[in-house]
């Protein structure tokens, strides 16, 4: 393995670990939005860095979204 790698997957546990609890505020709505940019930020620069690795492997899928399924309508528990 080489040394980018290591530190590619060194970044990964880390964001690994800190994306539960930054989620766990934003569910309860305490997460700042500077919280929320921060996270937001590093998870778009390893998702960069994951697909310029992907590229350098030739491992890469192209793919299109094209159609999104809607989960099932959960009914209201008070009525």
């Amino acid at each position: 393995m080489i040394r980018q790698d290591r530190e590619l997957l060194a970044e990964l546990a880390r964001v690994n670990s800190d994306v539960v609890p930054v989620a766990m505020r934003v569910m309860d709505d305490s997460a700042t939005p500077e919280e929320q940019r921060e996270l937001a930020t590093r998870l778009i620069d390893l998702g960069q860095r994951l697909d310029r690795r992907a590229e350098l492997t030739g491992h890469v899928i192209e793919a299109e979204t094209v159609g999104v399924i809607e989960a099932p309508s959960v009914p209201n528990r008070e009525q």
